[in-house]
């Protein structure tokens, strides 16, 4: 995997508040995934109501979509990033101190993955969401760049920002295939070999696995092991009893 610093010295990351920034902490190097510079769409960004959105490369191979606030009062917030690999990182901020418990990430990925994941603002009508990489579609309220609604699942956002919160995002009844990484403060949950995350089919079934088995691990960084034709190889072995879907 490549390193996202290159990211970080790109022009208009000037204009972007520090919510926009915050979250590449948590990458020692960049989201694995197969999409190149060219295919990657670069959205410069643009804001609507209280909301601001742009889209990039890292390193010239992935591709990611970010959703974050404009205000960023005290340093506490939340906001989102959609990346080419199926990820949903749910970002929380809560305040301006450095330390291992003043940030946190909650991890979702959606499946099958179809496409790259696209940003789709707005300004006339208001609107602000994301295409995500399996082509569901993520609705956000443009006041408060809070995510409101999911095309293919339920989706409840707490009011709270605070840790007891644990990202303050839950996904249910999702039409497709999730995986629920967890919470974690100040690193991706993900980052937990030992670490357990589940499986959730539109079914309702579920599947609870170590993340060793589906991560892999590099020095400090990890990354999805699986494209999606493998995943499915791996899912009707190890959870047979899941309706994978594809």
């Amino acid at each position: 995997m490549k390193t996202i610093i290159a990211l970080l010295a790109a022009g208009f990351l000037l204009s972007r508040p520090a919510s926009a920034q915050a979250w590449r902490s948590y990458f020692k190097a960049s989201p694995s995934s197969k999409a190149t510079a060219s295919a990657c769409p670069v959205v410069a960004p643009i804001v609507v109501g209280g909301t601001q959105g742009y889209a990039d490369t890292v390193q010239g191979t992935e591709c990611f979509v970010s959703i974050d606030p404009e205000n960023t009062t005290s340093m506490i917030y939340r906001d989102y990033a959609f990346f080419s690999d199926g990820m949903m990182m749910v970002f929380n901020s809560y305040g301006p101190q450095e330390g291992p418990t003043m940030t946190s990430a909650r991890q979702y990925y959606f499946f099958p993955r179809t496409g790259l994941p696209q940003l789709k603002m707005d300004a006339k009508a208001g609107a602000v969401a994301v295409i995500m990489a399996d082509g569901g579609r993520a609705t956000f309220a443009a006041p408060t760049a809070q995510i409101s609604a999911l095309d293919r699942g339920d989706v409840t956002v707490s009011a709270s920002l605070a840790r007891s919160a644990r990202g303050g995002v839950e996904i249910t009844h999702y039409r497709g295939l999730l995986l629920d990484a967890g919470f974690r403060l100040g690193e991706l949950p993900s980052g937990l070999p030992n670490g357990q995350s589940t499986f959730y089919t539109a079914a309702g079934q579920t599947c609870t696995v170590t993340n060793s088995e589906i991560f892999a691990y590099s020095g400090y960084d990890n990354s999805f092991k699986f494209d999606d034709a493998a995943l499915s190889a791996f899912l009707k072995k190890r959870c047979p009893a899941l309706t994978v879907g594809f």
